[in-house]
């Protein structure tokens, strides 16, 4: 039995910034500013140790993290790497062609620089976003940043254009209430085109290419696929041909390799369950972890998992759309599930969902970093 851990974060950047609320940036509602926070507190309150430092290498065998400086052992190891922007299937792309394809998913230089090409573009020039075949981070995120910028440019730029090239064959996440707000608010501005996959870019002429057309723009969005990082790859902590690691509903432990867990977007849905890659899910996946290693340190019973999800989406620098969901962990499917009768979609957009967006983001940093 352990007496008093010590806890060790490893994380390379040394402030917070929140991909919650960042398209709020991007449609000119907040600043990088407002989404930015220190580690101070969580650290002076819980004794944390922040090593601000790359983590190169997991190896389970020996149980050790290598980071570019030092390299520490651990008894229990919770990884939560995110996504990578994975740009393979893109003919022509090199990462130095980032400033001008920002894909600003996650939450940082690009969102910033991704504003501002937004706010100085010409009144009647053209935006086009790419979005990714599913699952990726996020799901309604696209959508919301596109009635965002949309709001933006009909208040703004009224000359302007926004064309989406969707990769899939509908809007995955709130179908029904974007289409509504997009076709009430945004009509002349908003070119939607379904099963449209950017396979190409063309840097020198500010083009994105899909297998039927290419379009020139102004302001480009690039959101290219996306998988786990290559991070657990290399760790073994992913299957041969698989993209996402496989963990265990009941604890998020790695199926791969003792005493690690991985929690967050880069888990498989085949292993989890039918949860969405969003930010609560995280928060919520940490907690079920977190609550799960001490049980195994001071040798406590388990308690089976539940979850919950709630995503805010604005549709205008003024409204919002809302969807929540509770989950348990099915022992018949060993899979994380919806409790019947405990999810549900806002019936329409509304100001009060936008208050209840910012309130919410308000009360998870809180709970993170507090």
């Amino acid at each position: 039995m352990f007496g008093c851990p010590r806890y060790i974060i490893f994380e390379k950047e040394k402030v917070f910034r929140s991909c919650p609320i960042s398209n709020w940036v991007i449609g000119q509602i907040k600043t990088m500013d407002d989404i930015t926070f220190s580690y101070t507190k969580l650290t002076r309150r819980y004794g944390i140790k922040f090593l601000h430092d790359n983590v190169s290498h997991i190896d389970t065998k020996k149980k050790v993290v290598v980071t570019d400086n030092i390299t520490v052992n651990y008894d229990k190891l919770v990884v939560s790497p995110g996504v990578e922007l994975d740009y393979s299937s893109i003919e022509n792309w090199d990462s130095s062609y980032s400033d001008v394809f920002p894909a600003a998913w996650k939450a940082g230089k690009e969102t910033a620089l991704l504003a501002k090409n937004i706010k100085n573009m010409h009144n009647g020039g053209v935006v086009a976003i790419s979005i990714p075949l599913s699952p990726y981070r996020c799901p309604p995120g696209p959508y919301e940043r596109i009635s965002l910028i949309a709001s933006y440019i009909k208040d703004n730029k009224p000359k302007s254009k926004l064309i989406v090239l969707d990769a899939n064959q509908k809007i995955v996440s709130k179908g029904k209430l974007f289409k509504k707000a997009w076709d009430d608010k945004y009509k002349d501005i908003i070119e939607y085109r379904a099963d449209s996959k950017v396979v190409e870019i063309s840097p020198s002429e500010n083009k994105l290419i899909t297998d039927f057309d290419d379009v020139k723009c102004d302001v480009a969005n690039l959101i290219p696929p996306q998988k786990a990082p290559k991070l657990l790859v290399d760790a073994g902590l992913i299957k041969e041909k698989e993209l996402w690691a496989s963990v265990n509903a009941y604890d998020f432990s790695s199926t791969m390799a003792k005493d690690v867990f991985i929690i967050g977007d880069s888990t498989s849905q085949i292993s989890v369950g039918k949860v969405p890659k969003s930010g609560y899910v995280a928060n919520s996946m940490g907690k079920v972890c977190g609550l799960a290693i001490i049980a195994e340190l001071y040798e406590l019973k388990k308690l089976p998992p539940s979850m919950i999800n709630t995503c805010f989406s604005l549709v205008s620098s003024e409204e919002g759309i809302s969807v929540s969901a509770v989950y348990h962990y099915d022992e018949s499917l060993k899979k994380i599930a919806v409790v019947k009768g405990a999810s549900g979609l806002s019936p329409k957009s509304s100001s009060i969902i936008k208050d209840n967006a910012w309130d919410w983001a308000n009360a998870i940093w809180n709970d993170m970093l507090t």
